[in-house]
């Protein structure tokens, strides 16, 4: 593959669907073989990661220091490729940087590119080397745009991380947060925002509170926190939902263990769509029934009825019958969990996605 330089607002070990997307996608190549260059405040300068401002509120355009250092990067690295999974404002630097790249669109952000600077986002993806899609769906953002379809390449999210299981530390965690044996366990584990839809379940678990005792696991971080925190006091949940900011990769494992049933029903709004969700992969892969929102590429992994439930966009009540039913409907669960088992393994390994990568970049 060409030497690549990695040009990213997010990279591992900052959580997030980006930074993990572009992180199993390269992590399997030699690390002479690429730089990556992130200003995320997690991400730390170690070996081939360089951290880096990618913007600045002194100048304009707020890349033009970035674009400087940048250049300096690229011919002492001797880089023939740049690769980026943020279209905008990176993408503009790999316009102006005059080698060849890689644009790699995830949903929201081709949609807010598209929308609030057309012309800047046409003439990026016009000169784009290859454009990766994360979805079919996401595909069709860009499908008025005219853009040659040998260029376009869809490369899923992959589910490939290792964990080891504890029951020592499965059962202290239960025992913390009071759950016995006949608690029914929902779980979401996703960026805090009101596109995830947490807010729906706590509002649906506040209507079924009298007819099942549920304990609710939200896992993440995000803007959403707050007016989480305030339906749980307006609902009197706090003994009943949770929330955890700070778990690690390694620790999913516990989560999805105590978990019966897996809900994140995501909303869609006209620019705001679920681009993948790697989360419901790792539902699958534990077996858990699922609850999804019928939006964005969720659709190409789940469907209604013979895999998962899929929730209408933002319908409370769906979503509540859903929940119950599960709940009470043991075999139907089983049967949906099962079904999910068996579709995540249609999806390629994060190795075999990075060698269709590998052969993009080359």
């Amino acid at each position: 593959m060409k030497k690549t330089l990695v040009l990213t607002h997010e990279y591992y070990p900052f959580k997030g669907g980006v930074s993990r997307y572009v992180y199993n996608l390269f992590k399997h190549y030699d690390k002479k073989d690429y730089i990556v260059v992130t200003d995320h405040p997690e991400v730390k300068t170690d070996g081939n990661v360089i951290n880096m401002k990618l913007k600045s509120p002194l100048f304009w355009p707020t890349w033009i220091p970035a674009f400087i250092k940048l250049r300096k990067i690229i011919k002492e690295n001797n880089i023939e490729m740049i690769f980026t999974p943020n279209i905008l404002p990176l993408g503009t630097l790999a316009f102006f940087l005059r080698i060849p790249y890689v644009v790699s669109l995830h949903g929201l952000d081709i949609n807010l590119a598209l929308k609030y600077k057309p012309f800047v986002t046409k003439r990026i993806l016009a000169k784009a080397e290859k454009i990766i899609v994360n979805t079919k769906n996401t595909a069709k953002l860009i499908s008025h745009l005219n853009l040659p379809s040998k260029n376009i390449f869809v490369i899923y999210p992959t589910l490939d991380w290792e964990h080891h299981f504890y029951e020592n530390k499965f059962l202290k965690l239960k025992q913390k947060l009071g759950i016995i044996d006949g608690d029914n366990v929902l779980l979401t584990v996703g960026r805090l925002t009101r596109r995830k839809g947490q807010d729906l379940v706590i509002k649906a678990i506040d209507r079924l509170k009298r007819k099942m005792d549920i304990k609710y696991l939200i896992v993440g971080q995000g803007d959403f926190e707050t007016e989480l925190h305030r339906i749980i006091d307006k609902t009197d949940l706090e003994a009943n939902v949770f929330i955890f900011k700070d778990v690690e990769d390694i620790d999913l494992v516990y989560y999805y263990k105590m978990a019966d049933l897996f809900v994140l029903p995501n909303r869609e709004t006209s620019v705001d769509i679920e681009g993948f969700g790697i989360v419901f992969l790792e539902a699958a892969n534990f077996k858990l029934p699922i609850i999804a929102g019928a939006s964005g590429g969720v659709t190409e992994i789940l469907t209604n009825r013979e895999n998962a439930l899929l929730v209408k966009n933002g319908d409370l009540d769906q979503l509540t019958d859903h929940i119950e039913h599960l709940l009470k409907n043991k075999a139907d669960a089983a049967k949906l969990a099962e079904a999910a088992h068996n579709r995540a393994k249609d999806f390629a390994s994060a190795k075999q996605q990075s060698d269709i990568l590998k052969n993009i970049l080359s």
